[in-house]
């Protein structure tokens, strides 16, 4: 057991809004996402990133090429 004092006003907006303070729920949450990105980050590898940024190119949202924004997160992240 393990008590978690975070001081962030959007942060506890979700918890007492979207979990209606359902601590148990909260957890699983976390616990569920955490599964989630260790999974598609093993060996930092960051291929599973792909597909989402070329989902974005083909929206026309963006002007950047794919290797310009590949450099920039690899950059930011690496």
């Amino acid at each position: 057991m393990f008590t978690l004092n975070i001081e962030d006003k959007n942060l506890e907006n979700i918890f007492l809004n979207e979990f209606h303070s359902n601590k148990e729920k909260f957890i699983e949450f976390i616990k569920l996402s955490f599964d989630s990105v260790r999974g598609k980050n093993t060996d930092e590898d960051w291929s599973y990133l792909e597909n989402e940024i070329q989902e974005g190119i083909d929206s026309g949202i963006c002007e950047q090429s794919h290797d310009e924004i590949w450099d920039e997160l690899f950059k930011k992240y690496a």
